[in-house]
C-alpha cells in the first residue's frame, strides 16, 4: 500500500515518538511509505531519513503547500493519508478534498478540533478519546481503538555499559527502591505527586529514589520542582536528567514507573514501563489508567485519597519479593503481547483498509 504520512511537529514528544514507530513498522512490513513534515530539519526529519524512507519538510503554511501535498499524491500514487497533530490533520483534510484520497487522523492528545469530523477515520489510544469524539458527534463506525506498539526487544536485550554508566550515575545501589517520572517538564504531567509518593516512601522507612527524566532543566516549572524538594528535604532522594534514549537502561535500574499526568490520552512510557517489567501507576480517569484496569498491572492514584494509600499498596507488593516478581513477568508478558509494533502495524493495516473497502 502506498501510504503518505503527515506530520506538524519535529521534536521529540510523545506523539513524534508514535509517529516514527508508526512509519517504521509500516515500512518494515512492505508499504511504501511517503513522509511530510513540518519544518526542513528536527528530530522527526532526521530519524525519518535514518529509516531510508522518503521525506519532505515543507511550512505547511497556505495553499502553496497544499497544492505540493497534491502533486506528491499523484507522484507516488498514494492510496490513503495519515495525519498526525492539529496542522496536520486540517492539511491532510484540505488534501483529501483536493485529490479524493480518503484521510485517517491520529488524535493524539485528549483535544477535540472540527478536522476530526471530516476525516475519514479517527484513531484513538484511549477509550476516553472515543467517547470524546462521540459527544462532538463523529460518527462511531469512524473511531478506531489503536493502542501504540514499542520495540519491545529493546527493553530485552540492554546495553549494558550504558545501564551500568547509568546505575553508577544515580547511584542507585544506595537506594531501596527506584521510581521513574519520564515526561516533558510541564506542570500537567504532575511530577508534584510523584514527589510527594516519594515523600510518603520515606516516612514508611524506605530510601527511596525517583529519576525524573525528560526536558530541559530549566524554567518556572522546573524551579518550582526544586523549591518543592527542599521543602521535603528531598534533595537526596530526586535526580534530574534531560532526555536521553538510554530509557531502557535507566527502566532497568527502576522498580515503579509513574505517571499521574492530568488530560493525558495514553502515555507511551506507560507501555515501555511495562516492557522493562515495572509495574505502572496512572491518574486515576486519564488514558492509562485504562490499561492498568484492563490487564492489573499497576496501581492508580486517585487525587481524592492522595498519596498515602497509594504509597502502602506500592510498597506492599515491593516487600513482598515473590508477587513483585510475578507482577513484573505479567507485566512484560502484557507488552510482548499486546504491544508489539507488529500488532500494531497490523491493526493500522487493518483500518486502512476498511476505510479504502
Amino acid at each position: 500500500m502506498n501510504i503518505l504520512q503527515i506530520i506538524s511537529k519535529n521534536d521529540k514528544y510523545g506523539a513524534q515518538r508514535v509517529f516514527l514507530d508508526q512509519v517504521s513498522v509500516l515500512h518494515r512490513m512492505g508499504n511504501t511509505v511517503v513522509v511530510v513534515v513540518r519544518g526542513e530539519n528536527g528530530y522527526v526529519t532526521d530519524s525519518v531519513s535514518a529509516m531510508g524512507v522518503p521525506c519532505y519538510g515543507i511550512p505547511m503554511k497556505n495553499v502553496k503547500d497544499i497544492l505540493f501535498l497534491r502533486r506528491l499524491v499523484k507522484l507516488h500514487e498514494i492510496e490513503i493519508i495519515h495525519t498526525s497533530l492539529d496542522r496536520a490533520d486540517h492539511f491532510g483534510i484540505l488534501l483529501s478534498l483536493f485529490t479524493g484520497i480518503p484521510v485517517v487522523s491520529t488524535m493524539h492528545v485528549r483535544r477535540y478540533h472540527m478536522g476530526f469530523r471530516f476525516a475519514n477515520g479517527v484513531i484513538t489510544s484511549s477509550r476516553q478519546q472515543g467517547r470524546t469524539l462521540l459527544q462532538r458527534k463523529v460518527k462511531a463506525d469512524r473511531i478506531h481503538l489503536i493502542r501504540p506498539g514499542i520495540e519491545g526487544d529493546r527493553f530485552v536485550h540492554l546495553d549494558v555499559q550504558k545501564r551500568d554508566e547509568w546505575k553508577r550515575k544515580l547511584h542507585t545501589d544506595n537506594y531501596s527502591v527506584v521510581f521513574n517520572h519520564i515526561a516533558s517538564l510541564h506542570e500537567p504531567k504532575a511530577h508534584i505527586v510523584s514527589l510527594e509518593l516519594i515523600a510518603e516512601c520515606k516516612q514508611r522507612g524506605e530510601t527511596p529514589l525517583l529519576v525524573i527524566l525528560g526536558g530541559e532543566l530549566r524554567g518556572n516549572y522546573y524551579e518550582s520542582l526544586q523549591t518543592k524538594i527542599e521543602e521535603r528535604k528531598l534533595n537526596n532522594n530526586v535526580m534530574f536528567s534531560e532526555w536521553t534514549p538510554d530509557v531502557p537502561e535507566i527502566m532497568s535500574l527502576c522498580h515503579f514507573t509513574l505517571l499521574p499526568s492530568v488530560n493525558e490520552a495514553l502515555g507511551m512510557v506507560l507501555l515501555e514501563g511495562l516492557a522493562a517489567g515495572t509495574p505502572i501507576m496512572a491518574r486515576k480517569g486519564e488514558g492509562g489508567a485504562e490499561v492498568i484496569e484492563e490487564y492489573g498491572a499497576g496501581f492508580l492514584y486517585d487525587p481524592d485519597s492522595g498519596v498515602g494509600p497509594l504509597a502502602d499498596d506500592l510498597l506492599s507488593l515491593y516487600r513482598d519479593a515473590e508477587r513483585y516478581q510475578t507482577l513484573s513477568q505479567t507485566c512484560r508478558q502484557i507488552a510482548a503481547e499486546e504491544f508489539s509494533l507488529a500488532r500494531f502495524g497490523s491493526r493500522l493495516m487493518e483500518v486502512y483498509r476498511t476505510i479504502l473497502s
